[in-house]
């Protein structure tokens, strides 16, 4: 059985399924890539392929696979230049490749306002007492929005109010 853990390289998650058979019979050979290393292929009649870039004796090349499941610990979306892969993780929804956690989770966990309209709608379900959450503000644009100082785009942001 082939697994494919996405993941950054300095987490070695082949270490963890060594030996480990599923229903004590079936061997699990994981492969280990990042998003950056993948390109995928899946056909609306349920065919699909898999090539991933790996190093072999210091020279790229890429293999072929079809995974019978994966495991994904990177993030699908991140600010980062070419840090966009929602396109995989639609992908292996589309060849409908079993995830260890769900395709779901992974695509919405890219937009992090989304998750957070979710969290905030338990909130108002359960109460402050049961789900206690930290007050926020969306703003759909950067129209009332000021970044102060130095730093990436993600800090020293504050609101205006503008009249």
């Amino acid at each position: 059985m082939a697994a494919v853990s996405l993941s950054v390289h300095n987490n070695t998650w082949a270490k963890y399924f060594k030996g480990k058979k599923i229903h004590g019979e079936i061997d699990i050979k994981v492969e280990q890539a990042e998003f950056s290393d993948l390109n995928l292929v899946a056909h609306a009649n349920g065919g699909f392929s898999v090539d991933m870039e790996v190093l072999r004796n210091g020279v790229k090349v890429v293999r072929s696979l079809k995974p019978d499941f994966v495991l994904i610990r990177q993030h699908a979306f991140s600010m980062a230049r070419n840090g966009d892969y929602r396109s995989l993780v639609i992908g292996l929804q589309y060849a409908g490749i079993p995830s260890i956690n769900s395709l779901h989770s992974v695509y919405n966990f890219c937009d992090k306002p989304w998750v957070f309209a979710q969290m905030v709608r338990l909130h108002k379900k359960l109460g402050t007492e049961e789900f206690p959450l930290i007050n926020q503000t969306f703003y759909p644009n950067h129209k009332e929005m000021v970044s102060l100082g130095e730093g990436s785009g993600q800090e020293g942001k504050a609101s205006c109010l503008l009249q």
